[in-house]
């Protein structure tokens, strides 16, 4: 008998960063700081595991990352964050992965990558794309969130998303591009209830509103605005909870593993 879908939400550690690059109401430059959690979503299904993000590289704080990305979004992580241990929480090592998806190639969504070299992997394409060109810039700062290794470490046979995609029954990958030129959410169904993960289309309730308000610099503020209304129209349809992807607030009231957060 094939066991009942379940989902796992996996505490990848907190990044440190200014409150006005991800909540912008166009006030004069707030430079105070705030908690930023950092996950990962394990999903069993019918065909196996499935894993939404793969968190920060390992040496992301130890020359992993450059200088300005370390100053900018400064990591704490323990050894219990770790993500080969959260798994471990779940009773699932890394090669019982069959699916990574990566919602889009920031430094603290798609590290991690080269523990699943058996898996099949799925990005946005845009991203992709955007990604592979500006890692070629010789000036760090000039990379945006991503990581030159991270993208080297990618595997050659991705598969790249360009819209909406049904992976698995109750399990719908969703095009919400504004953040980065593309992104990818999840919505997750089963037994009457549906979780939907915008990841940074969304990153706080504060961002959802109503109404919407922007992080300091999206790659397109407009369609980010657009995707924010999408998630709350969809959310409504399917009577989803929505768990954003850095809201320290909702985090902090959520199971984290080994506990599931939907099944078991």
């Amino acid at each position: 008998m094939a066991e009942k879908l379940a989902v796992w939400l996996l505490d990848l550690g907190t990044l440190y960063a200014k409150q006005e690059s991800i909540v912008c109401r166009d006030q004069p430059e707030n430079t105070n700081r705030i908690h930023l959690p950092v996950m990962a979503v394990l999903v069993r299904h019918e065909s196996g595991f499935l894993l939404f993000d793969t968190g920060c590289r390992p040496d992301a704080m130890e020359g992993g990352w450059p200088q300005n990305m370390q100053a900018a979004f400064p990591l704490t992580r323990s050894p219990q964050q770790d993500l080969t241990h959260q798994l471990a929480l779940c009773g699932v090592s890394p090669e019982q992965i069959g699916t990574v998806v990566l919602s889009h190639l920031h430094l603290d969504h798609a590290g991690n990558v080269s523990l699943f070299p058996h898996a099949r992997c799925i990005v946005p394409a845009e991203d992709l794309a955007l990604a592979r060109s500006l890692v070629k810039e010789e000036d760090p700062a000039r990379r945006g969130g991503y990581i030159r290794r991270d993208i080297e470490e990618l595997p050659e046979d991705l598969i790249g998303l360009t819209q909406d995609e049904t992976l698995f029954p109750g399990v719908r990958l969703l095009s919400l591009p504004g953040h980065t030129p593309g992104l990818l959410g999840m919505a997750v169904s089963s037994s009457g209830e549906t979780l939907l993960f915008p990841s940074d289309a969304v990153y706080t309730a504060d961002n959802y509103g109503p109404p919407p308000v922007s992080p300091r610099s999206p790659y397109n503020r407009e369609q980010l605005l657009q995707s924010v209304s999408r998630v709350r129209e969809l959310a409504d349809t399917l009577g989803a909870r929505v768990i954003f992807s850095h809201d320290i607030n909702l985090w902090g009231r959520l199971p984290h593993a080994p506990l599931a957060v939907l099944g078991e």
